[in-house]
Order: C-alpha cells, then structure tokens, then sequence
C-alpha cells in the first residue's frame, strides 16, 4: 500500500474514532440531541452503536458503547499498522500483536479525548468572541466547563481578561507532549 493510502486509512479512522469519543464526552456532559455539535455526532455514530449497545446493555453506569467504537476503531487502526511489522519481521507471530494494538487503542482513544477537549477549548474562545449566541456554544462550554471551573479558582481575570482557556490548552498540550507520547513510547519498546 503507497503512503498516502495508509495515510487518508487514518484520517478516515480518526474522525470516525474522533466523532464516537465526542459523543461519548457529550452525553456525559448532558448536552440536549438539539444542539448542532451532539448532532452531527449523532448522526455520525448511530450507524455503529445500534449494533454495540445490545451486548453492552448489561454494562453499569452510562452507555459506553461510543467509546467501545472509538476503541475498536483505534484497535483495527493499530492492527492494521503492526500487521506491517509482521509482515517485515516473519519470525514473530501474529498473535503476539494483538496485546499491543489494544494498548496501543486505549492510548489512542485517551489522546483523541484530548484532542476533543482542545478543540473545544478553541472553539470556545473563537466563539465567544466572535458569535457568543451560536448555537454550538452551549455544547461546546458542556465540554470544558468543568476543567475551567477549577482552573478559575485558582487563576483570577486580569481585568477582563480569562486566561483560563489558554492556561487548559497548555495543559492538554503537555498531557499530550508528555503523557501520551510516554504511554506511547513505553507500548512500542515493550514490543
């Protein structure tokens, strides 16, 4: 397969992956199915959890059958490229992959729960300055209210100014520098 087949292979993966985790963050946020965001990931999923929630039905707690895609999307994502190293190195089995792709998928669903929160971080500033009564604005602060509420006891305004939102995005980046990459890192040495 070219590189950039193995590389729209991902970007397809990631959205489908991304979208399952935004409306798990969501829902657990108690965002309305009317807002335009819960929409779209709505929309986008219901194709997928129709079939998981029957057998996750005796799950307790909320559903978590879009996290479950988000994972098992992430999970054939990793297959798929450490089928690659099978097939480069014949002398291993394939067998023994499969515990570092589910490593690998759990690491991947907690960056791209990141990655959502740091959008919504964004989203949240871009739209509160420039269209405070959009519709995707109730979703979006869903989101990351809880994540600034704590933050804001801690770090007054200056004046006007919420440096809040910048202080989140600073730790999401860290988590993803250091966090991640060292979870990341630590599933491809033990492989």
């Amino acid at each position: 397969m070219n590189d950039w087949t193995l590389s729209l292979m991902d970007w397809i993966g990631d959205v489908i992956a991304g979208m399952a985790v935004l409306r798990y963050l969501l829902e657990g946020a108690g965002v309305k199915r009317q807002n335009p965001l819960m929409n779209m990931a709505l929309v986008s999923t219901e194709f997928a959890l129709q079939w998981l929630r029957l057998p996750l039905s005796h799950l307790p707690g909320r559903d978590k059958s879009a996290l479950v895609w988000a994972w098992l999307v992430n999970f054939f994502m990793a297959l798929s490229h450490l089928s690659w190293h099978f097939v480069l190195n014949r002398e291993s089995g394939a067998w023994h992959l499969l515990p570092w792709a589910v490593a690998l998928a759990m690491v991947n669903v907690v960056q791209q729960m990141i990655y959502v929160w740091m959008a919504a971080v964004f989203l949240l500033a871009l739209l509160s300055w420039m269209n405070p009564f959009s519709p995707l604005l109730a979703g979006v602060e869903a989101l990351v209210r809880p994540f600034l509420l704590v933050l804001r006891r801690f770090i007054p305004p200056l004046g006007r100014v919420d440096l809040t939102p910048v202080v989140l995005m600073i730790f999401f980046q860290f988590s993803l520098t250091v966090g991640i990459g060292a979870l990341e890192m630590l599933v491809q040495r033990l492989m």
